[in-house]
């Protein structure tokens, strides 16, 4: 019996001891996740505040009316909030406010930029799907990626532009090793982050669909469509587009 307990109790530190291992590699993942989603969503802050630069030295002089200096002191303050609140991001989830912020934001510079040059307001869409730093999406286009698989997407003017001129999309690139990546091949789909800037269950089933493909499970191949062009190796991610 002396031998049993002895036996049990050794067993039961060895699984004390496993567990406690594991809640510290599955704490380590969070924190680095954390810091991940955080350095990314840094960077898009820091290019929203370009972007808004930019705009600021284009509106300079100009005798702005009430309803667009409206616009462009939201996009201003939405600059400010997604600032504060990534300094102050307390897990992962949490930046989905970020992503709504951003959203908010890049719609109030397009309509500013639509204001000031006497364009029609831009609809309340969903962001480009090829790269939501693009602002919303203008029309929704039929867009067959390298790996196959035809689909509709919202896209802004200029990448649906490239997509019926059979050109490449300006994708929002990320690292994966030595490449840069379209963003939807990277990461597990269900990241806040990177997929909470759709808010429709159509956009999210493209790009949990293109995933799928990517890791060679078979979800149905669409038209092969010459218009798209092969994927390269990217050493940096292309610029937001200035609609």
């Amino acid at each position: 019996m002396e031998w049993l307990l002895f036996v049990l109790g050794g067993g039961g530190a060895a699984a004390v001891g496993s567990y406690l291992r594991a809640r510290r590699v599955a704490g380590r993942r969070r924190d680095q996740e954390l810091q991940d989603v955080r350095r990314r969503a840094g960077e898009d802050v820091t290019l929203f505040g370009e972007q808004l630069s930019r705009l600021g030295e284009v509106l300079q002089g100009r005798d702005l009316d009430a309803a667009t200096r409206a616009d462009y002191q939201s996009a201003l303050d939405a600059y400010e909030q997604a600032k504060r609140a990534v300094a102050a991001l307390p897990t992962t989830e949490a930046a989905r406010g970020v992503v709504d912020t951003l959203v908010e934001g890049r719609y109030a510079v397009a309509c500013v930029q639509a204001r000031a040059t006497g364009r029609p307001l831009p609809e309340r869409r969903v962001p480009c799907f090829f790269n939501p730093e693009h602002g919303p999406s203008a029309v929704d286009v039929v867009w067959t990626p390298p790996t196959g698989g035809t689909r509709k997407v919202p896209a802004c003017a200029q990448d649906a532009a490239r997509v019926a001129a059979g050109a490449e999309p300006a994708a929002y690139y990320l690292r994966r090793g030595e490449l840069q990546v379209p963003y939807w091949e990277v990461g597990d789909p269900d990241q806040p982050y990177k997929f909470g800037i759709f808010d429709t269950s159509a956009a999210r089933a493209v790009v949990m669909s293109l995933k799928m493909q990517n890791r060679g499970i078979d979800v149905g191949r669409g038209r092969k469509d010459p218009s798209i062009l092969p994927r390269r190796s990217r050493s940096t991610r292309p610029a937001a587009d200035q609609s």
